[in-house]
């Protein structure tokens, strides 16, 4: 039975940074390391971490400049950050080769500490990461001016205003999951108004460079642990073409793609993920 049966918050000091995580399970059981998306936070994976508490030791991360981990000094979002930021967090809790698991941005960097630090991963499953973006996608991104402005920080009265907008915004999400994610991706300011928790450093930088990270290809041919890439089945971000191009370049991957998802594939069908995601790792 999990020593902790709820996620316990905890800081530790890694790169100069105080980062933030959530700990579940029992330490001394298998460990699974947990790596959110951008302009997410580790409290996206609280279902599955509950779903997972009895058989794994659980840590999932802030990443810099998410959640309630500090924000990058001098506005520091470079790949090479945030993977030291992630082998320099194993190391400082002494864990042996992990379970690497990530979500999206998340899922890039599990599939470069596995391609990097072979001896972190036992095995990795990246869950809707796009090793480059669609062709529609481009095309878009490509037509949108680019501008000189830098983004302004989005505020909301009340919080269910957030809610609103989640709900029209992730249709497939139940209301539950998208509650429980906003309400740690917010704070109340002393304005009385909710504000995003990240920095907005990260917009700025994805502004300034549209196709920053898109490029997995190079990492995921030197990932050689076990490799599950798993895709939303409507998502439209990761398409059953770039699906299939990144399986290939796994030496040991596969492909699954659960339905009634689309890009946040935890959150919209969490059993059939935990199902899906457990299988694999018991394997």
């Amino acid at each position: 039975m999990s020593l902790t049966p709820f996620g316990q918050d905890k800081f530790i000091s890694v790169n100069h940074l105080q980062l933030h995580y959530v700990e579940w399970g029992t330490p001394g059981n298998p460990p699974i390391v947990l790596l959110h998306g951008f302009q997410s936070n580790a409290h996206t994976w609280d279902t599955f971490s509950r779903a997972m508490a009895d058989t794994y030791h659980i840590l999932a991360l802030d990443q810099r400049g998410h959640g309630d981990t500090s924000w990058a000094p001098e506005g520091n979002y470079a790949p090479d950050a945030f993977i030291s930021d992630i082998v320099g967090f194993m190391d400082a809790l002494n864990l042996g080769p992990a379970y690497l698991i990530g979500h999206s941005m998340g899922g890039r960097h599990a599939a470069m500490v596995a391609a990097d630090y072979p001896a972190k991963a036992a095995k990795v499953v990246i869950v809707d990461t796009p090793a480059e973006l669609p062709p529609n996608i481009m095309e878009l991104l490509n037509r949108t001016p680019e501008s000189d402005t830098p983004p302004e920080p989005e505020t909301f009265d009340t919080f269910e205003e957030v809610v609103r907008n989640g709900i029209a915004q992730y249709p497939l999400t139940p209301e539950g999951e998208l509650r429980h994610a906003n309400y740690h991706n917010l704070y109340r300011g002393a304005d009385g108004k909710w504000h995003w928790r990240w920095d907005l450093t990260l917009l700025e930088r994805r502004r300034l460079n549209r196709s920053l990270q898109l490029d997995l290809y190079p990492y995921l041919q030197r990932v050689q642990c076990p490799a599950l890439l798993i895709r939303g089945q409507q998502s439209p971000l990761l398409t059953p073409e770039i699906a299939q191009k990144m399986v290939q370049y796994l030496p040991h991957g596969r492909l699954l793609e659960i339905p009634d998802t689309a890009h946040t594939v935890n959150a919209d069908n969490a059993h059939t993920f935990n199902t899906m995601t457990a299988a694999f790792l018991l394997e």
